[in-house]
C-alpha cells in the first residue's frame, strides 16, 4: 500500500493548492483588486472592434508588408488625383471667372470642365480622409466588399467624364493653328497645358478604377471559393 500513498499525497496537495488559488482569485474579485501575480489579457477587450459580441471570432492577424505598401501607393495616387483636379479647376476656373468679371456668357465647355473636375476632386478627397475618419471612429479600414462594384461605377464614370474633356479640348487647342494675337496667346498656351494635365488625369483614374475593379474581382474569387467549400461539406 505504500506505492500509492505518494501519488495519493501528490493528488491531495495539487487539490488543496487549486482550491486555495480559486478562493484567493474569489476574495481579491470581491475586493475589486488584481491579485499579486495578475497577467493581463494578451487581448484587452479595448482591442476589440466596436459591438463584437463574446464568442466573436477577430483576426489579430498582422497587416502585411505588401498591404502597407499598398495601401501608401494608393494613397499617394489619390493625393495626386486631388491635386492635379485642383490644377484643373484652376486653369479653367481663371476663364471663367473672367467672363463672370466681365458679365459675358459662360462657355459650356469651360463649366463642363469644372464639374468634372470638381466632381474628381471631390472623390479623390474623400478616399484621402476616410482613412482618418475609420480610424477616429475605431473601425475597421479594410473596404467593403459590397461597395467595390458601386464604387468602380462611379470611378469609371469619372474615366469618361476625363476622357470627354480631353477630347473637348484637344480637338480645340492641339494642332496647327492660325497666329493668335499677344493677347490670346497666354490663354491659348494655357489652355494647351490644360489639355495635358486632363491627360494625366485620366491615367491617374484609369489606375484607381482598374486596381478597384481587381480588388472586386479578388473578393468575388474568394466568395465563390467559400460556396464551394460549404458545397462539399
Amino acid at each position: 500500500m505504500s506505492f500509492l500513498a505518494v501519488p495519493l499525497l501528490k493528488l491531495g496537495f495539487s487539490q488543496a493548492k487549486k482550491y486555495k488559488a480559486k478562493r484567493d482569485a474569489q476574495k481579491y474579485q470581491d475586493a475589486g483588486v488584481y491579485p499579486p501575480n495578475y497577467q493581463p489579457d494578451n487581448y484587452p477587450l479595448s482591442g476589440y472592434p466596436p459591438g463584437a459580441a463574446p464568442g466573436t471570432t477577430v483576426d489579430y492577424t498582422p497587416e502585411s508588408k505588401r498591404a502597407k505598401l499598398s495601401f501608401m501607393l494608393f494613397s499617394v495616387l489619390r493625393f495626386l488625383q486631388f491635386v492635379f483636379g485642383l490644377t484643373v479647376i484652376g486653369l479653367y476656373g481663371r476663364d471663367v471667372r473672367h467672363d463672370h468679371v466681365h458679365n459675358n456668357a459662360w462657355h459650356s465647355q469651360w463649366v463642363y470642365a469644372l464639374v468634372a473636375a470638381f466632381l474628381a476632386t471631390s472623390t479623390a478627397l474623400i478616399h484621402l480622409v476616410k482613412p482618418f475618419i475609420m480610424s477616429k471612429l475605431k473601425a475597421t479600414t479594410a473596404p467593403n466588399p459590397a461597395l467595390l462594384l458601386p464604387q468602380f461605377a462611379w470611378e469609371f464614370v469619372i474615366c469618361v467624364l476625363w476622357l470627354a474633356l480631353f477630347g473637348v479640348f484637344g480637338k480645340m487647342y492641339i494642332g496647327v493653328y492660325p497666329k493668335e494675337d499677344a493677347s490670346d496667346a497666354s490663354r491659348v498656351n494655357r489652355m494647351r497645358h490644360a489639355v495635358w494635365i486632363d491627360v494625366i488625369n485620366l491615367g491617374f483614374w484609369v489606375m484607381s478604377a482598374s486596381w478597384v475593379l481587381m480588388r472586386w474581382l479578388k473578393s468575388r474569387k474568394g466568395d465563390s471559393d467559400v460556396d464551394a467549400e460549404k458545397a462539399q461539406i
